[in-house]
């Protein structure tokens, strides 16, 4: 997604959510005209930074616009957002290490018409999909068993497997 396409997505959540440039420069610290040219796509792609202050203006979550703003490793801030990683980041009891887990935090939806739109997944869709293996193995993320990488085909036959097992 470029600045422009970005920007006017922001304006219509800000629209959405019944907001003006003043009550989100109230809301984010950033003055009006800056939240302007950002929204027409006058600025670059905002930074993480500046992504999250305009989520938390817009009551939306970053990993959300982080998604939308094309930053396709959106991870899950374990300081800043504790309720959201309850069961999907942990430490261990040994040594109170925080483990961070990628996911993908967005799926994109096709429309009746022919579009694709972006959705957000709830909280509880990602923890469900965290420890769903039917999901697990569907995300395009890295999968391991006993520390060997699981390839699409091994993939493809631990579903069987298990479709085999529970259908």
């Amino acid at each position: 997604m470029n600045a422009k396409e970005f920007g006017l997505k922001l304006k219509e959540i800000r629209k959405e959510k019944n907001l003006t440039l003043l009550d989100l420069k109230k809301r984010t610290g950033y003055s009006d005209s800056y939240l302007s040219q950002i929204e027409n796509g006058y600025k670059d792609l905002p930074k993480p930074d500046l992504i999250r202050r305009l989520a938390t203006g817009l009551g939306v979550s970053h990993i959300f616009l982080m998604k939308l703003a094309g930053y396709a490793n959106s991870y899950i801030d374990v300081e800043n957002a504790p309720n959201m990683c309850e069961g999907i980041s942990k430490k261990s009891q040994n040594d109170n290490k925080v483990i961070d887990v990628t996911l993908p935090s967005t799926e994109e939806i096709k429309m009746e018409n022919g579009e694709q739109t972006i959705r957000e997944l709830s909280v509880d869709e990602l923890r469900r999909r965290l420890f769903d293996l039917h999901d697990l193995l569907n995300m395009k993320v890295d999968l391991y068993y006993k520390d060997t990488f699981l390839t699409d085909e091994e993939r493809k036959k631990i579903r069987t497997l298990l479709e085999l097992i529970f259908e």
